[in-house]
């Protein structure tokens, strides 16, 4: 596998990524989009090494696929502020990923695919709205649901999972509510609640947009794949988001599979427990498979 470091300049911030290519040629190309949080081009933040998408690299290059991850903004080697950055900001700069991959030299701008996690599967049919070319595109932890309900269960969930003591002083769900009341109300960009920093305008957009519709405009061919252990994303998304889509689609939800893409227990609070784990070779042998039916 051949590495390069790359970056472009867009919307007053410099994006910097690694660019993997089998070798030398001319390669169909997968454009990486991140779940929520701070990434980096790996999907690492302090405190939490996912080594998600170098993983996806180095398996793509196997198969004859080249790809490109970055660093969110004000992440990693890119400028800009995360802080402020909202959903549309990350819609803008994966568009700016995909021109910049029609002219790169070791891309097949004809087979450029869309390969998103978590959040990334609202970004990726954004930003086809935006450039239909794309030829297809992968949904890792896809969801359907709007974003208040996705908060309130993940809310509900950690409620459940902690003790008595903790659950009092918390009090998850009556907090999250109040968090989702005040973006939708205000204008703020940012806030502190209990400590912790909000992006007010990502979350405010997040809200502000039915999953559902953004995914039955989605025509290309297309892969979902779920996590039967996934707290974070409905399993159930899977089926639903699969009725949605007007293109050609193949879906799977996998056994003991959590959000992290790691096999463990269904739970929220301990998912940081299983990144010690390598990335669970049953989705990358899925998309790896998906993607030799579709180039046959």
């Amino acid at each position: 596998m051949i590495e390069n470091e790359v970056s472009i300049e867009h919307a007053g911030a410099r994006l910097a990524g690694t660019l993997a290519a089998p070798g030398v040629g001319r390669f169909p190309t997968v454009l990486m989009l991140h779940g929520s949080g701070p990434l980096d081009r790996n999907e690492d933040m302090p405190g939490q090494r996912l080594s998600v998408f170098n993983t996806f690299a180095e398996r793509l290059a196997r198969e004859g696929v080249a790809s490109l991850r970055f660093d969110k903004r004000g992440c990693g080697a890119s400028t800009g502020d995360f802080e402020t950055a909202g959903l549309h900001d990350a819609v803008a700069d994966a568009v700016a990923w995909l021109d910049w991959l029609g002219g790169a030299e070791l891309c097949n701008p004809e087979r450029l695919i869309l390969l998103g996690h978590s959040e990334g599967c609202l970004v990726a049919p954004l930003a086809l709205r935006q450039r239909p070319s794309v030829s297809a595109a992968i949904l890792i932890c896809p969801f359907a649901e709007r974003m208040d309900t996705i908060l309130m269960r993940q809310a509900a969930q950690a409620e459940r999972e902690l003790g008595w003591l903790l659950r009092t002083l918390a009090r998850p769900v009556s907090t999250q509510r109040r968090l989702i009341e005040r973006v939708r109300t205000g204008s703020e960009l940012k806030f502190r609640i209990r400590g912790q920093l909000i992006n007010a305008r990502w979350l405010r957009e997040l809200l502000a947009i039915d999953p559902a519709e953004v995914l039955r405009q989605v025509t290309c061919p297309t892969l979902l794949i779920g996590g039967a252990h996934d707290c974070q994303c409905d399993p159930d998304d899977v089926t639903r988001a699969a009725a949605l889509l007007q293109g050609p689609v193949q879906a799977h939800v996998v056994p003991e599979l959590t959000h992290v893409l790691r096999r463990g227990p269904r739970t929220l609070l301990q998912q940081h427990r299983l990144l010690a784990d390598p990335v669970d070779e049953r989705v990358l042998d899925l998309v790896a498979t998906w993607l030799r039916e579709l180039a046959s």
